[in-house]
């Protein structure tokens, strides 16, 4: 899955049929990098329970065009590989159970930044 601005400047979805990512398709990763080139810094980047590392990159790229990234915990993950491939690699904001994700988004939404948290390491 794809994110694309339009000629109208219009956000699309696309739906891809190449190549799998991680041997996944659609890949976090794919969806994330992308996310983050069309919405920059308004980006928030979330990566829930799976198998694997898909997400961990598409989190760094979050990160480097300035947006907030949030992992699901150990503890609430029914297979941590994802969150924990990401938390690892150092691109995480704050690492959160699953039922305080959404309070987390809109925390982000009101202007309550993550950032001036420090992650815990689950």
């Amino acid at each position: 899955m794809r994110l694309q601005r339009s000629r109208l400047n219009t956000v699309c979805i696309i739906l891809e049929k190449g190549r799998p990512v991680h041997n996944v398709r659609p890949a976090a990763d794919v969806t994330l990098k992308d996310a983050a080139d069309v919405f920059g810094p308004c980006t928030i980047g979330i990566v829930l329970t799976g198998m694997g590392a898909d997400g961990r990159d598409g989190l760094r790229h979050v990160k480097s065009h300035g947006g907030i990234t949030i992992a699901q915990d150990r503890e609430t993950s029914v297979i941590h590989g994802m969150p924990r491939a990401a938390i690892e690699s150092g691109v995480v904001d704050q690492v959160l159970p699953l039922d305080k994700i959404s309070k987390a988004i809109v925390d982000i939404l009101w202007g309550r930044d993550l950032r001036s948290k420090r992650p815990s390491r689950n």
